[in-house]
């Protein structure tokens, strides 16, 4: 008889008329992949690809209910839309994945961009949204009967659609949730004050939900389980809540308010808001079923969590971005193949409608339909060979890219062992999921069938051995040295991490506040050292984007990181670093000084190899400093061109 892994994981539940394969849910994500109003094929293929990876429930996200609500593009549901939507939804059955579509309406946070009228930005209490601007009202009776409708008019269009289920979105700061909380609303009347109260247009938007659907039908609901804040609403708050919504809503998922939980960083823990969930789905009061959400990452994780009876399933978004198929290979038992999110937050940050949403691990995603491929990327029209300079992660994504694509792939590293700079993470307890995502890189490359010479350089004689048809140079970048007074006294702040002979002094000073310099003093910080990072700018780690900065900042307020901005460095000494701020000479007392000013591109060996082969393309770093993403995407698609002409 077959033996399940993660039996529990994978145990069927059926909520009203819908069967869901297993406890997996494919959490609703942002794509803005619209044109007037309308999925395009970017997002089709996204979506479906989650039903491909083997989600029981894949949600398509951030579906605007009507005018004034919306916070992000809206997508128009009109007659003609209707197919598209369709096309979606039957993309998702034809993996066994049930469809569902998440219904939101933003309230005070709608942007003004995003709506035909300003008039309809509402909220409970009304006032400007310091964030957009916007001057919000308070929603009067004919605002929550209009709302209300549109909920359910939306439902219902989505359903006609063929999606089995929707999932109307009561978290996160939106409408809804403004309602229950005691912070924001605000209302003296029958809507404010008490939590009877405050529940009541919440619940009265999923009673005209379900008279408009049926009593068959399956609906469920997203709720954030805590404001944490002392003033805010709590787990037996929203289990309140549920005990009343369960008449009208088959199936919760339980988030979080505030952004460090809802969008954690590496500097948080995994499942954040698990401890929510088993709140709320042990207080007596629910019976539904109660899915959770936030860094659900790994299904021996998931697995625990069901079969402890903390929650009934668990919804997974940032995971599935990085690797769909998630499931599939937990299910066949493949774990150590599944790829790891690094909660680098690199999707949330580039989710916008200026640029292309990115992961930084998985270069497929948002491009499956262009690309007309999934996990399996095909054999290449020519097989070459073909020679990878580097092993840091550039060159091992390119080197098993090249391999799965058939091609004799050669790769060579100077060092003693693949990595590069991402071996730092085997000494640095804030990047537990850039190390598994490194040691994933090194697994794969050495289970391929690359040949791997390690500790050799690059020669004409080695390169008239193998003689490549393709040589992908990823050799990386190295430390810009600052010309400071007294530099040579100073280490660079990788030597913490690369340099088993260096130990940093208890009090240390770092030169240079962009992420690595930060980052490094996190760590240092972690190990109970006493660190000052003296930045020339008025702000600090502006290489980070919004939400991991906001996670980044929140780390160093708790570690007591001492970040120094304006600080004009003149001079290391034997006893710390002498700078300037606002017109005063200032001396940051310490026994070790340290910087990360900046990295340059190793590209000499481009321009040595660039005829050594018909093709020769630089990659990650070596091309242009960045972060794991450029490396990754980089070595990815010099490796898919390989052999196609």
């Amino acid at each position: 008889m077959y033996a399940q892994q993660y039996p529990n994981l994978f145990k069927p539940l059926k909520i009203k008329n819908v069967l869901i394969k297993n406890r997996i849910m494919s959490a609703p994500n942002m794509l803005f992949q619209t044109i007037d109003g309308r999925p395009n094929d970017f997002y089709i293929g996204y979506i479906e690809h989650k039903a491909r990876g083997g989600a029981g429930i894949v949600t398509l996200g951030e579906a605007n209910v009507c005018d004034g609500g919306n916070h992000t593009p809206g997508m128009e549901t009109t007659l003609e839309n209707m197919a598209l939507y369709a096309e979606m939804a039957a993309a998702i059955h034809e993996h066994g994945a049930v469809a569902n579509v998440e219904l939101t309406h933003g309230g005070a946070s709608a942007k003004p961009q995003f709506n035909k009228d300003s008039y309809n930005i509402v909220s409970p209490s009304g006032g400007v949204n310091p964030m957009t601007g916007a001057t919000v009202r308070a929603m009067t009776a004919t605002d929550m009967e209009r709302v209300a409708t549109a909920f359910a008019d939306t439902a219902e269009y989505y359903l006609r659609a063929g999606f089995d289920t929707v999932l109307v979105h009561c978290g996160h700061g939106w409408l809804l949730t403004q309602f229950l909380s005691p912070i924001v609303n605000q209302r003296t009347d029958e809507y404010g004050g008490s939590l009877e109260n405050r529940m009541r247009f919440p619940l009265y938007v999923l009673k005209t939900i379900r008279e408009r659907v049926g009593p068959n039908q399956a609906l469920t609901i997203r709720v954030s389980g805590s404001e944490r804040r002392p003033d805010g609403f709590t787990p037996e708050d929203i289990a309140t809540f549920l005990s009343y919504a369960q008449e009208y809503v088959d199936m919760a998922e339980v988030s979080s308010e505030a952004l460090p939980y809802t969008f954690a960083t590496p500097f948080m823990p995994w499942g954040q808001n698990v401890e929510l969930a088993e709140t709320i789905k042990k207080s007596g009061k629910v019976t539904i079923p109660i899915f959770t959400i936030g860094s659900i990452l790994d299904p021996a994780q998931a697995e625990e969590i069901i079969a402890s009876g903390r929650a009934d399933g668990v919804s997974m978004s940032r995971a599935l971005i990085a690797d769909p198929y998630l499931p599939k290979k937990a299910l066949d038992a493949r774990t150590d193949e599944i790829r790891p999110c690094l909660r680098c937050l690199n999707c949330t940050d580039s989710d916008n409608v200026a640029r292309h949403f990115v992961c930084s691990v998985n270069p497929l995603a948002a491009r499956e339909s262009r690309l007309g491929f999934g996990e399996d990327i095909g054999t290449a029209k020519h097989l070459k060979k073909v020679l990878i300079v580097g092993g840091g992660p550039a060159g091992m994504q390119a080197a098993i890219t090249a391999s799965e694509r058939g091609h004799e792939v050669v790769l060579v590293e100077k060092n003693a062992a693949l990595g590069g700079w991402l071996k730092f993470t085997d000494k640095d307890e804030n990047k537990t999921d850039l190390r598994r995502f490194k040691e994933y890189l090194v697994r794969k490359t050495n289970r391929s069938n690359v040949k791997i010479l390690l500790n050799t350089e690059v020669t004409d004689r080695l390169i008239e051995s193998v003689r490549p048809d393709n040589i992908i140079v990823a050799t990386g970048s190295a430390p810009v040295v600052p010309p400071i007074k007294g530099i040579e006294k100073a280490r660079h702040a990788s030597d913490i991490y690369l340099d088993d002979n260096f130990a940093a002094g208890e009090n240390v000073v770092i030169i240079g506040g962009g992420l690595i310099g930060v980052e490094a003093g996190l760590n240092l910080a972690k190990l109970g050292k006493k660190v000052t990072v003296l930045e020339m700018l008025d702000d600090y780690a502006v290489d980070a984007k919004n939400v991991y900065k906001i996670g980044l900042i929140a780390a160093v307020e708790r570690t007591g990181v001492n970040v120094v901005t304006g600080a004009k460095v003149l001079e290391v000494t034997d006893g710390g670093v002498t700078y300037e701020k606002d017109g005063a000479t200032v001396v940051a007392a310490g026994d070790t000084v340290l910087y990360a000013v900046g990295m340059r591109s190793n590209e000499l060996a481009y321009f040595d190899l660039y005829s050594k082969a018909p093709f020769v393309a630089l990659v990650g770093d070596g091309k242009k400093v960045g972060k794991v993403d450029g490396a990754v995407h980089g070595g990815f698609f010099a490796a898919l061109d390989v052999g196609e002409i």
